[in-house]
């Protein structure tokens, strides 16, 4: 009984890492993907542009409407057709990299049988599942992945 429980420990943090370089791949070749769609369908210094003329429009409409100021308010009602107009051209390549997300459930289902039912990583006094670790690693995988590609959004 001891040298079995010896043996799957040694086998856990190879389960560990195997997700995280399976997240961290699909991550790489989906943000990849959506720089290349941003690139060909709006240009990178344009999407930039666009980013920051966005983010700055929400801050000045959150900063009027916690003033109640109805003139701020209705002089960017004017610029709201334009900032609508940035946002479906930005949507595009959003849309297209959505398919990506079929990638997800592919590997899901490639990986369910091999480590369902198996603790994949511990945590100090909880054993995860396959769920409970590879959900978590995808989303900081995508974090990552978004800040070394630049394609995360502006603030």
């Amino acid at each position: 009984m001891y040298m079995s429980e010896l043996s799957w420990v040694a086998v856990v943090p190879i389960a560990t890492v195997i997700l995280m370089a399976v997240a961290f791949i699909i991550t790489l070749v989906s943000q990849s993907i959506y720089r290349v769609l941003i690139s060909h369908f709006i240009g990178w210094n344009e999407y930039r542009v666009m980013q920051k003329e966005m983010n700055a429009f929400n801050k000045e409409r959150m900063a009027a409407a916690r003033a109640n100021d109805a003139k701020q308010l209705e002089k960017l009602k004017k610029r709201e057709s334009q900032i609508n107009a940035m946002r479906a051209k930005m949507m595009k390549p959003q849309m297209l990299n959505m398919g990506m997300v079929v990638i997800y459930f592919i590997v899901w289902r490639f990986l369910r049988p091999v480590f369902d039912g198996v603790s994949v990583a511990y945590l100090p006094g909880y054993a995860l599942s396959l769920f409970m670790w590879y959900i978590p690693v995808s989303l900081f995988m995508g974090l990552l992945m978004q800040r070394i590609l630049g394609t995360q959004s502006i603030e």
